[in-house]
């Protein structure tokens, strides 16, 4: 299964997107109050394993998987 991912730049980690701003973990990816063309374009699908994030492992095993 692919989930939506985008790497951040700043930890230069790959976290998996909860919603336009935030990923599961807490951190904000997008600071701006719209949503652009580009900041869609950020966001790749990608396997679970490929996510080096581990609390986004940790939260989405725990609260999204059955």
């Amino acid at each position: 299964m692919h989930y939506p991912t985008v790497l951040l730049s700043n930890t230069n980690e790959m976290h998996i997107v909860k919603d336009e701003q935030t990923c599961i973990c807490g951190e904000k990816y997008n600071y701006f109050s719209t949503f652009t063309r580009s900041d869609l374009r950020k966001i790749k699908f990608k396997k679970l394993d490929e996510v080096d994030c581990p609390l986004c492992k940790v939260l989405f095993k725990n609260d999204y998987q059955v």
